[in-house]
């Protein structure tokens, strides 16, 4: 796990995984607040009084476990909550205010607005020998309001050493910027790592002397992909969204042997959120996936296999589309390997993201056509592919060792592009990081449940910036799916049967339903909520 700065998106996934792992978001509060204390405690070993100020969010939280221990060390302890106890609802931060209420000497002022804050304006100029910033954290966005712009002000007055949690409130943590007003603080203690902004030119008059506190997070949680990783993806739409805006994906691939392939990847697509996966195919297999569901658009090619001959249209829609799957059922034929070696160099040409899979992986193996990848290029073999593909048998490891012997090979063979290697783990690596999937079941031996990654890797693809984390998330989702769908049908499941799970994981962990219903028109959402119809 790399000790660089990172970003705040990274924090919540990392933070997000760890709960997954089975680490409660109370003992990460619990550690980060314990943390604050022992700095404070062992820099101002002298200091009585200590003044917390804390926000409504989890920032304030850690601050309220902090001001406990500091309490339980014999210190005289007043905390001024910006807001009314009652406003603060967020777990795990209402569980440590209410534990702290329930402390004789631990004292809580409400302050509502600037008024009130200033009633206290004592406590931060005349009483504190050391004062906590708890206030907003990785949180602020924005020009800040009352009470909070008054509280940094009275902080930023007072003579007391200053500790700020996690960021200085009124930072930008990810860029370091203030735009409107920040707490100087004398040391800030970050938690898990520095985020980006701390460590920016110009913001140590700001942040002070920087503390790193670890509060618990495994290593496995930046390698193990998790729901956290779904935090990359924004998963709403804007309501003046229309038709191709979420994704035009061109699928490539079917022969004569193999018809279905090609069509469970449209679905995967189209089910995961793709608005136009459109597919290329030989005429038979186009007019088979009609004639089989209205839902997919098929482009007949001319012949029974993909050619130089008949890959024109191909490239015309490649030109179109934001993502390019190629592979699915398209058989090695000389013609078509190729083929795929015109369309690969096309859209690497254009920039295009690509999904290599199955057959067109094999091609560029026996053509020995590494020099087609680019970045923004996802493959995903299994082991025998990968063999195919760069000549070097995958060795039988533990998934970390695994995980680190595929990030060398990328590294040295993909000049950028990212290899999801499937297998009971899936292993993601683009030659500087890797993740371990650990979702999915022996049930998804099932031939097809790879196409069906391949269609939603490839609206990944469009949807997340990333196409590391795309590839990630894209096996999780597949993966899990496929789980929900063992659990209801035993090791009976189809393909199919996982393209129709694949909401069900969305609804499970983006909260999918709570989602929609904010873009429903008002008058129907309110008509449905009157009757009790919302959450049905």
């Amino acid at each position: 796990m790399s000790s660089g700065a990172i970003s705040v998106l990274e924090m919540r996934v990392l933070d997000a995984n760890t709960v997954y792992l089975g680490i409660d978001s109370r003992i990460l509060m619990e550690n980060a607040g314990r943390g604050v204390a022992q700095v404070v405690l062992s820099k101002w070993p002298e200091a009585k009084r200590i003044l917390v100020v804390a926000g409504l969010g989890n920032n304030g939280g850690d601050g309220i476990v902090a001001s406990r221990y500091l309490y339980n060390s014999g210190r005289e302890v007043v905390v001024i909550l910006l807001g009314k106890v009652s406003d603060l609802t967020e777990e795990p931060a209402a569980t440590n205010l209410k534990i702290c209420l329930n402390l004789l000497g631990c004292r809580i002022l409400e302050a509502r607005d600037e008024i009130e804050l200033l009633a206290y304006q004592d406590y931060f100029v005349k009483w504190a020998d050391v004062i906590i910033d708890a206030v907003f954290g990785i949180g602020i966005r924005g020009r800040i309001r009352q009470p909070a712009s008054a509280a940094i002000d009275l902080m930023n007055m007072s003579k007391a050493p200053k500790v700020a949690v996690d960021v200085p409130s009124g930072m930008d943590p990810d860029t370091g910027e203030v735009t409107d007003k920040a707490v100087k603080a004398d040391v800030t203690v970050t938690m898990h790592r520095a985020k980006r902004g701390l460590v920016t030119e110009g913001a140590k008059q700001y942040v002070g002397e920087l503390v790193v506190v670890d509060i618990g997070i495994p290593r496995e949680a930046e390698l193990i992909v998790g729901p956290g990783d779904l935090l990359h993806l924004n998963y709403a739409r804007r309501p003046d969204s229309k038709k191709g805006d979420f994704g035009r994906i061109a699928i490539i691939g079917g022969s004569r042997e193999y018809t279905g392939a090609i069509a469970l990847t449209a679905l995967a697509s189209l089910v995961t959120g793709a608005d136009l996966p459109i597919v290329y195919a030989p005429h038979e297999v186009a007019h088979d996936i009609r004639s089989q569901t209205p839902n997919l658009i098929a482009v007949p090619l001319e012949g029974e296999v993909l050619s130089r001959d008949n890959v024109g249209p191909v490239l015309k829609g490649i030109e179109r589309a934001n993502v390019v799957a190629i592979g699915p059922g398209l058989g090695l034929e000389r013609e078509t390997m190729e083929a795929v070696y015109i369309i690969l160099e096309a859209a690497g040409k254009l920039g295009k993201r690509v999904v290599i899979d199955a057959d067109a992986i094999k091609a560029i193996g026996a053509g020995k056509r590494l020099n087609l990848l680019r970045q923004g290029m996802v493959l995903t073999p299994h082991a025998g592919e990968l063999r195919e593909l760069i000549g070097v048998e995958v060795p039988k490891a533990t998934p970390l060792e695994l995980g680190q012997w595929l990030t060398e090979q990328v590294s040295r063979c993909c000049q950028g592009s990212v290899v999801l290697l499937k297998g009971n783990v899936d292993v993601i690596s683009d030659g500087s990081r890797f993740k371990l999937n650990m979702t999915g079941n022996p049930g998804m031996t099932v031939g097809g449940t790879g196409d069906v990654l391949t269609g939603v890797l490839a609206t990944m693809l469009h949807r997340v910036n990333d196409p590391f984390e795309a590839a990630a998330i894209a096996a999780f989702v597949t993966g899990a799916a496929g789980d929900l769908a063992a659990l209801e049908l035993g090791y009976h499941i189809t393909p199919l049967d996982v393209v129709n799970k694949i909401p069900k994981v969305f609804s499970i962990f983006k909260n999918s339903k709570e989602v929609v219903k904010e873009a429903i028109h008002k008058p129907l959402r309110e008509y449905l909520s009157r009757r009790g119809l919302l959450n049905g």
